[in-house]
């Protein structure tokens, strides 16, 4: 019995466990320091910018949409682990700082390995490899991605410059 229509398609449900199985791995190690995999992705990347970044910043480097940034910043600033900072320059921005109690909890997240312990089990070799190819379909999904906006624009301005005509009756 066949069950996958293309390699492809066997290829996208095991990249899609993967990432599961490491997401799952990292909330469970995660779990006793009271943070979620994304609350320490924005410790790590904070921490990563060296200088106060914006929200813009850590929705591009971590791959997620601005409104759900913007509901971990807001749960993370709750429970005192990062606070913001009106960008003095463009007071369009606002940039985000770890607090001393967000650094404690960065040094403590840092240092579990799940993803480490995993990913190690590569020879380097193969790491090296592994590396290009997701570089590869990265980008290849990012171009997928953007010329279906493009197409739902499009579409979109069709429709809108359809219906404002006015139909004789």
């Amino acid at each position: 019995m066949k069950v996958f229509e293309t390699e492809e398609h066997e290829i996208a449900v095991l990249i899609r466990r993967i990432d599961l199985l490491l997401s799952k791995a990292r909330r469970n190690e995660l779990v006793h320091l009271g943070v979620t995999p994304a609350q320490a992705g924005v410790l790590h990347f904070t921490q990563m910018f060296k200088t106060p970044c914006t929200i813009i910043q850590l929705w591009q480097s971590m791959g997620r949409s601005n409104s759900s940034m913007v509901g971990i910043i807001n749960r993370m600033e709750r429970k005192d682990l990062i606070k913001r900072q009106v960008d003095y320059q463009n007071k369009k921005y606002t940039r985000i700082l770890l607090t001393s109690k967000g650094k404690a909890l960065y040094e403590k997240a840092v240092k579990l390995s799940a993803f480490v312990t995993i990913i190690s089990s590569l020879p380097e070799e193969d790491k090296r490899k592994l590396k290009l190819y997701l570089d590869t379909l990265s980008e290849a999904a990012r171009e997928v991605l953007e010329e279906q906006q493009s197409s739902k624009r499009k579409i979109r301005k069709g429709e809108d410059s359809a219906s404002s005509k006015v139909v004789p009756q």
